[in-house]
């Protein structure tokens, strides 16, 4: 019976390890996955769309840099902000 028990624990144990290191390179993986799409995550104040830091089209407007997806964003974006201002 004491050999049922401790196989039992050795099979439990073994699973913990097996979810821990799948986790480790889930992570891992995640980050991966991340660098290929170009990193950090960025909004575009006009369409509200996330698009990868990499690929946005990056303008400073005064002292702060915006990230649009398109170049129709910025335009709407410059367009709106010349009204406002």
């Amino acid at each position: 019976m004491r050999f049922l028990v401790i196989l039992f624990l050795l099979f439990v144990l073994y699973l913990m390890v097996k979810v821990f290191i799948g986790l480790t390179f889930l992570s891992r993986g995640q980050r991966k996955r991340q660098e290929e799409l170009g990193g950090e995550m960025v909004q575009d104040p006009v369409c509200e769309t996330y698009i990868p830091r990499s690929r946005a089209i990056e303008k400073k407007v005064g002292s702060q840099t915006v990230y649009f997806c398109s170049q129709e964003c910025v335009e709407a974006y410059l367009k709106k902000t010349v009204n406002v201002g």
